[in-house]
């Protein structure tokens, strides 16, 4: 009990104590970092369409389906196998937050590539996929 009484009456002191009569600003430091900042310009869609154009894309016959296979089996939930077949590397995150779709959007992945890799159709039509969900 004591402890928590200290760490309330911490807490109030430092809450006291930091009170805006503490921090001055400094305007000739604002001044000179406005004066030295730089232009940012937001092209748009159509400006920005022939650079998306550029970016690398992987080829179907660059892809292995027997690879992506087992990157799908052993870091499926990661999507590791998505980032081997040409998918932007945003798509690591979004399977790592939602634990590869909550290990069905995974396992789904790991069955279509598995299929395309049986029946020999392969699995270039998911090659470059930009969606969540790349069998849709």
């Amino acid at each position: 009990m004591k402890k928590l009484v200290l760490i309330i009456a911490a807490v109030f002191g430092m809450a006291i104590a930091a009170n805006a009569a503490n921090y001055t600003v400094n305007d000739s430091a604002i001044d000179a970092l406005i004066a030295n900042a730089e232009e940012v310009v937001v092209l748009d869609v159509n400006e920005a369409a022939p650079l998306a154009a550029n970016l690398p894309t992987v080829s179907q016959k660059e892809v292995n389906p027997t690879v992506a296979l087992i990157l799908s089996w052993l870091l499926g939930g990661f999507g590791v196998h998505r980032h081997y077949m040409g998918t932007k590397p945003i798509m690591w995150l979004l399977y790592t937050i939602t634990g590869g779709g909550l290990g069905v959007i995974w396992a789904v992945d790991t069955i279509m590539i598995l299929i395309g890799l049986v029946d020999g159709t392969g699995i270039g039509k998911y090659c470059n996929n930009e969606k969540f969900i790349m069998w849709i």
